[in-house]
């Protein structure tokens, strides 16, 4: 797997050497488009100076040479010109080379010239003293273009140097921005070895949400641990004591009689249901994240059927709520609560019970009542007890209610027991959206 630190620079130097490269030419055909354009009207100015050289005489104009600038004097000086009226006259510094007279302004083209010269040619058409005239000056701009190759390669070496400075200077800052990482890293061995619980949530604005997904799932795991041994041991102590009886009565009655056949049916009864208590325990899974979802539209008119009709259609079961928007919560889940819930429900009232439910931002509220006789307030404060079992406070409300609130627990959510307009047990269920805590905290 190839380095971030390797790929971010292999792309910044990919990027820096196009930007050099387009500076580099970019600012050499600026310069040389912005001579260019100042060389022509120094050209132009040597075309009115030839221009007023030029005097009336006896068989047409000539060139007063003492008006004439020396450079034009001296061999291959670099500035040259070529006039033609009747006649011709050429700069003695062109001496055998020839101007092109033909054109309007500014040559394009670099002229060939004497001694390997490359001249910048202006050309133009005139009347002086009412006879027309043609004029071509130039220079050797052979010089100004070795001075923008010079600037050229200076421009293309300060770009290298400042692509390696960059480049040094982007993993030092790589280096420095990835240190949190490094810390984190250092942090979740320290977590595997037991000194820590947590990893430092001071972090950098675009790590927190990772540190807390895994903070998040750390808790998850550490209480998905705690309930397995709360159940393996809750599980111990509740069979310890059907055991002993049955092994007291095994050692006693040899053959058993019917009274002793009666209390070990009861106690094997007993450990059937601390057995599917247990069971119902294991498979409340709130940290399967990725589970279908509990849809009202489709989920809950086959519970609501299938709970009649395991009653008889005895009671009357009503519902309100949003049938629409889907719950974030596991859909195995929350058929087990509304099961459970509405199982009681229909076992302890006489003719009706309801459901109604809200769904928002902040999480689930299940509200289920019935008309049966409910439950008393000393009883409904025993049954919410710490440590005290739903399934061995009050019978009829056990093993049902205790498997709403292990799911609740594991949701951290909370159970409410209370009494119902109906005249039976209200119960009201809260379980709050991690999802979007996580998503506001983000």
């Amino acid at each position: 797997m190839k380095s971030i630190g390797r790929q971010l620079g292999g792309g910044l130097v990919l990027v820096m050497l196009v930007a050099v490269a387009l500076v580099g030419q970019g600012s050499v055909w600026l310069f040389d488009k912005a001579l260019r354009g100042y060389l022509a009207d120094v050209l132009q100015r040597e075309t009115d100076g030839l221009l007023t050289a030029l005097e009336p005489g006896p068989s047409g104009l000539y060139l007063d040479q003492s008006r004439v600038d020396p450079d034009y004097r001296r061999p291959f000086s670099g500035r040259y010109f070529v006039i033609e009226t009747g006649e011709r006259w050429r700069s003695r510094s062109l001496w055998d080379q020839r101007l092109p007279l033909e054109g309007i302004g500014l040559r394009n083209d670099l002229v060939e010239g004497p001694g390997d010269q490359l001249l910048l040619t202006l050309s133009g058409r005139y009347e002086v003293h009412s006879q027309p005239v043609r004029i071509a000056v130039a220079m050797d701009y052979r010089p100004l273009l070795a001075a923008l190759d010079q600037a050229r390669w200076w421009i293309w070496g300060l770009g290298l140097m400042a692509i390696g400075a960059s480049v040094v200077l982007q993993q030092l800052l790589l280096r420095r921005a990835l240190r949190p990482l490094h810390r984190a890293q250092a942090q979740l061995a320290e977590w595997q070895k037991g000194v820590r619980r947590a990893l430092d949530e001071s972090v950098p604005l675009e790590l927190r949400p990772l540190v807390q997904e895994i903070n998040q799932l750390g808790l998850r795991i550490e209480r998905l641990l705690k309930r397995s041994r709360t159940g393996l041991g809750d599980l111990g102590h509740a069979l310890k004591t059907p055991l002993a009886v049955l092994e007291s009565s095994l050692q006693h009655q040899s053959p058993p009689d019917a009274q002793s056949v009666v209390v070990m049916r009861s106690q094997i009864a007993a450990m059937r249901a601390q057995l599917e208590r247990a069971l119902q325990r294991a498979r409340l899974a709130p940290e399967r994240q990725n589970g279908e979802r509990f849809q009202p539209s489709s989920d809950l008119p086959w519970l609501l059927a299938s709970l009649q009709e395991a009653h008889a259609h005895r009671v009357d079961i009503t519902h309100q709520g949003d049938m629409v928007t889907a719950w974030p919560f596991d859909r195995e889940d929350m058929i087990e609560l509304l099961g459970n819930l509405l199982d009681n429900a229909c076992k302890w009232g006489r003719h009706s019970a309801s459901l109604n439910w809200t769904m928002d931002d902040t999480g689930l509220r299940v509200v289920v009542e019935d008309d049966g006789a409910g439950l008393s307030e000393a009883a409904r404060s025993a049954v919410l007890n710490r440590g005290v079992r739903l399934d061995e406070s009050t019978p009829g409300h056990g093993l049902g209610l205790g498997i709403v609130s292990d799911l609740v627990e594991a949701y951290e959510g909370r159970l409410d027991l209370g009494e119902s307009v109906l005249g039976g047990l209200r119960v009201e269920v809260q379980l709050p959206n991690v999802n979007a805590s996580i998503g506001r905290d983000s």
